[in-house]
């Protein structure tokens, strides 16, 4: 059912890669282009840095990162445990938002095998 989701997630405008991560970073699914390495270490980084950002800051509980530049990244919080990655190039960040909004409830529910 995850792989299905993701691979859904992928035929959003932009998206290449669509992962699922835990709170440790481990990558628990992933779809994408065949030969692409998803950025892993770069989602993962992203998240730890805000995550502390928010804490020393004190702006409160992270759910979202928003990334733009050559290439884009999109990180959704769903739930412990449950880290959504949209990685790609192009298309827009409003659309990845609202294929993401469509499927949290399965994406943060769903059981792992």
């Amino acid at each position: 059912m995850l792989q299905r989701v993701l691979a859904g997630l992928t035929k959003t405008e932009g998206v290449e890669q669509a992962m699922l991560l835990d709170e440790s970073g481990n990558l628990l699914a992933c779809v994408g282009s065949e030969g692409q390495v998803p950025p892993v270490e770069q989602a993962i980084q992203s998240v730890n840095t805000a995550v502390e950002l928010c804490s020393s800051l004190e702006l409160g509980t992270l759910y979202e990162i928003w990334s733009e530049g050559e290439s884009r990244m999109m990180i959704d919080i769903a739930g412990p445990g449950r880290i959504t990655v949209l990685a790609g190039q192009g298309g827009r960040l409003a659309q990845w938002r609202h294929a993401l909004d469509r499927n949290r409830r399965i994406l943060a529910t769903t059981p792992m095998m």
